[in-house]
C-alpha cells in the first residue's frame, strides 16, 4: 500500500510538472452521499493542464451522522473523454486527506470527542453535463481508500467557468 501511494504522488507530480500549462479554471459546489458518512457539501477548483487533463482540488464535508463528522481534502486528476457535444466522461485518481471525529462529548459528561486523520486514494469516473458555455452539471462516483476505513462517493454538483 506504501509503495503504491508513493508510486502515485510521483505520478502526479510528474504529469503537473511536465504537462503544466495555461488553461481553462471552474469553480463548483457539490452534495455527496457518502456510504457510511451520510450527506455532505463541497467545493472544488478545476484547472485544465492539457487539452484532456486536469486537476481538481477539493474540500469536502460530511455532517454528523451517528455521532461521526468527516472531512477531507483531495486533490484529484481527470483525464477528459467527449463523448458527445455536451457530455465529458473521465476517470479519475488522486490522492487525499481524511479526518473523521467521533463526538463523544454528544454522550454525557465525562467524554471527549476523539478525531483521526488519514491518507486516502481516490479511484472513481464522473460526467459533465454542458448546460451552457459557463455552467456545467457533474456527476461522479469514486471510491476512497483508506486505511482501516474505505467509502463510495456519490457526488452531484454544478460548475461554473472563471
Amino acid at each position: 500500500m506504501k509503495k503504491l501511494l508513493v508510486f502515485l504522488v510521483c505520478l502526479c507530480a510528474c504529469i503537473a510538472t511536465s504537462y503544466a500549462q495555461k488553461g481553462e479554471s471552474a469553480l463548483g459546489f457539490n452534495l455527496n452521499y457518502g456510504n457510511d458518512t451520510n450527506i455532505g457539501l463541497g467545493v472544488k477548483y478545476r484547472y485544465g493542464l492539457t487539452e484532456h487533463l486536469r486537476i481538481e482540488p477539493a474540500f469536502n464535508y460530511y455532517f454528523k451522522h451517528d455521532y461521526v463528522s468527516m472531512w477531507d481534502l483531495n486533490a484529484n486528476f481527470h483525464y477528459l473523454c467527449p463523448v458527445a457535444e455536451n457530455i465529458t466522461v473521465y476517470p479519475l485518481a488522486g490522492l487525499g486527506y481524511a479526518n473523521a471525529t467521533a463526538h463523544l462529548k454528544d454522550l454525557g459528561e465525562g467524554w471527549k470527542n476523539v478525531s483521526d486523520g488519514k491518507i486516502a486514494v481516490n479511484l472513481g469516473a464522473g460526467a459533465d453535463f454542458q448546460v451552457s458555455s459557463s455552467v456545467k452539471l457533474n456527476l461522479e462516483l469514486k471510491y476512497q481508500i483508506i486505511d482501516g476505513y474505505n467509502q463510495l462517493v456519490l457526488g452531484a454538483g454544478v460548475v461554473f467557468a472563471l
